[in-house]
């Protein structure tokens, strides 16, 4: 497995910035979410479709990749702002074709109000079938995280079990899914092949509220989810997620960062070894 980082985490930082921090820390990838002050990737100065191009040599020349595009997109919205959903959704998947990134990640979302958990169900599972379909051409998988409505990986599982298309997935986000209650066994099992993508980030329950933390310094069984994962050989990338643009008040990635590939890289070196034994 390889590590990543989402530039949730790193919302000051200019490209130049994530390209060669990514490299000093040891990382392979990383997944954009935000860069600086846009959030909507295709707008910014260097994922415009002139610059696309340069942006995607700049990452490959320094050996990463691009492992993941992370949208706002919500699936489970009332008809009438479906629309500004599914643009938003198709725009990544051109932004993630152009750069040769193979997953853009989508929402559930909250179930709108007066409508009820089946027929959520089923409607997220149709546009993500229809998603998928718009996207084959372009090699790119739709993935629905582990968020939301959707915290738990037996939901998100019931929903790609209504999904035909190849290259529908899920990202797999471990902290929410054990929040919710399931183990990462449990998540592993319902989801299997379908996970393209991780989520990675430690917490502790402090006065009732989440309190994240640096990896390992929680309660979240990450390296049970890692063994889970290498059960079903998944080859992906384990991604920290950081919350930072969302909590400023976190650590700082200078910090976080580094401390995920070293921690992170010691955890895959002893089941390597364990494996071994």
């Amino acid at each position: 497995m390889k590590l990543a980082f989402s530039t949730l985490g790193c919302p000051k930082w200019s490209l130049e910035e994530i390209i060669r921090n990514a490299v000093a820390w040891g990382y392979q990838g990383v997944e954009l979410r935000g860069l600086q002050d846009e959030m909507f990737l295709p707008k910014h100065q260097a994922l415009t479709p002139e610059n696309r191009e340069a942006t995607r040599r700049r990452f490959h020349d320094a050996g990463l990749q691009i492992v993941a595009l992370g949208s706002s997109a919500r699936l489970g919205v009332p008809e009438n702002e479906w629309q500004k959903q599914l643009d938003e959704a198709k725009a990544y998947a051109e932004l993630a074709a152009d750069l040769h990134c193979p997953v853009v990640r989508v929402f559930g979302g909250n179930i709108p109000q007066g409508m009820d958990k089946a027929s959520y169900f089923a409607i997220v599972a149709e546009r993500l079938q229809f998603l998928a379909e718009f996207t084959k051409p372009l090699r790119v998988t739709m993935a629905l995280e582990t968020h939301d409505a959707l915290v738990k990986a037996a939901d998100v599982a019931a929903i790609l079990a209504k999904v035909p298309a190849e290259n529908a997935g899920c990202v797999w986000d471990v902290h929410h899914s054990v929040r919710a209650g399931e183990t990462p066994e449990q998540s592993v099992n319902y989801l299997g092949k379908r996970i393209v993508a991780t989520h990675l980030k430690d917490s502790v329950i402090k006065d009732g509220k989440i309190r994240y933390v640096l990896v390992g310094q929680g309660d979240i069984p990450l390296i049970d989810a890692i063994k889970a994962l290498r059960k079903i050989g998944y080859q992906g990338f384990l991604t920290l997620e950081w919350e930072k643009r969302w909590h400023p008040d976190l650590e700082e990635p200078e910090v976080v960062f580094p401390h995920f590939a070293t921690t992170v890289q010691a955890w895959l070196r002893g089941l390597d070894k364990d494996g071994r034994s």
